[in-house]
């Protein structure tokens, strides 16, 4: 029978000086284990329970949100433009449909505004009736033969170009423009009266002839139409035959000189294209 020395028995087993050698090299991840486990438990009932990570979430988006808003027409602006250049380009009576209320409340809010003042001038005119300007007036009536009323009105509200508009015919697309206020967007303007030129002309059938004007209350839109391009002038106050006359030669100088600059660069474009060759 073979005979077990004294240290066979429980040779398998740990010796207390390695249990404890394993212990201290060991106790600080097992640390770390059991703070990694209460934060996990810890964000876990945050998300869990919507008050609390509301206080936590809250101001990180409302921060953002006023980064967003104070960056908004930097970031988004080119877009928000780009868009309705094509929604004005693609699809004009759509955008006529959704602009007109709008544009409609604008226009009434300055007509009234513009009533207000002709009032203001109404009265002082007629504290001037009496006066030597008066007199003249009336004497200009009688021998112009007009009544001394459309004489009035004349002085009262002579035309003012507020709005000049080049477009090109087919596209819509603004060539150019001139504003003596600022107010409003001229690319979408234009837009929209190529899309009232489009609907004119489908709807009366007008073939080769072209919308001329448009009058809304004190305001006359004044369209000429040429090859490539047309150009509406927005005038407010009385349109004479004088001032029409006056303006039909001033756009068709205005004409004639795009034409000869247009002429000069294609010749240019020419003969730098022949020097190539």
């Amino acid at each position: 029978m073979e005979s077990k020395g004294p240290n066979s028995k429980g040779s398998n087993a740990k010796s207390p000086s390695l249990e404890q050698l394993q212990a201290l090299l060991l106790a600080e991840e097992r640390h770390k284990i059991a703070v990694l486990r209460e934060e996990v438990k810890r964000l876990d009932q945050e998300l869990h329970t919507k008050e609390k990570l509301a206080v936590t979430v809250d101001p990180i988006v409302e921060d953002h949100l006023q980064r967003l808003h104070k960056n908004f027409p930097k970031l988004f602006g080119p877009v928000i433009t780009d868009t309705i250049r094509y929604q004005i380009k693609n699809a004009q009576n759509e955008m006529v449909d959704a602009l007109y209320p709008i544009i409609g409340k604008l226009i009434r809010k300055y007509i009234a505004r513009e009533i207000e003042m002709l009032s203001e001038r109404v009265d002082r005119q007629l504290e001037k009736a009496f006066s030597w300007e008066g007199w003249k007036r009336r004497i200009k009536a009688w021998f112009s033969g007009s009544k001394t009323s459309d004489v009035v009105m004349q002085g009262l509200a002579e035309p003012v170009i507020e709005e000049i508009f080049l477009i090109e015919q087919e596209s819509g697309m603004l060539y150019g423009s001139y504003s003596r206020t600022k107010s409003i967007d001229q690319d979408m303007i234009a837009g929209m009266l190529t899309a009232i030129k489009s609907f004119v002309a489908d709807a009366f059938q007008k073939g080769e002839q072209d919308l001329e004007s448009i009058e809304y209350e004190s305001y006359h839109i004044i369209f000429r139409n040429f090859k490539t391009y047309y150009l509406a002038v927005v005038v407010s106050g009385v349109v004479t035959a004088a001032f029409k006359d006056k303006l039909e030669a001033t756009i068709l100088n205005f004409a004639d000189k795009l034409r000869k600059n247009a002429m000069k660069k294609e010749q240019a474009e020419e003969g730098a294209f022949s020097t190539q060759l």
